[in-house]
């Protein structure tokens, strides 16, 4: 169900669900689940969905959109943290490898 970075992303929040001291790493594991779970239903209703939609039909359907936008919106908050750490540490990275160069480029005083 998942292909390119989605899926590497799932990898990572199943390894980093494997450590005991990530606690909001199971949140998002139960969040990947219920993603597909309604991706696998939105995925059978398309399927057995004629247009025009019936009044029931289209209740159905924004019902499964509307759970599925909470879904998004709970792996939202659960990985803005994240995201946060990885661009601090991302400049940290920067930071220091422009430091380097820049003690690099400078005269060295050894005589």
């Amino acid at each position: 169900m998942f292909t390119g970075s989605s899926g590497s992303n799932v990898a990572s929040v199943l390894v980093e669900s494997k450590k005991r001291d990530r606690k909001n790493a199971r949140g998002l594991l139960r969040e990947i689940h219920r993603v597909e779970k309604y991706a696998s239903v939105m995925n059978e209703l398309s399927d057995s969905v004629h247009f025009p939609l019936t009044e029931e039909s289209e209740v159905e359907v924004r019902k499964r959109v509307q759970e599925i936008a909470q879904v998004c919106d709970a792996l939202k908050d659960g990985l803005d943290p994240l995201e946060r750490q990885v661009r601090e540490v991302f400049h940290r990275i920067v930071r220091s490898r422009t430091e380097g160069l820049e003690t690099l480029g400078r005269p060295s005083h050894a005589e």
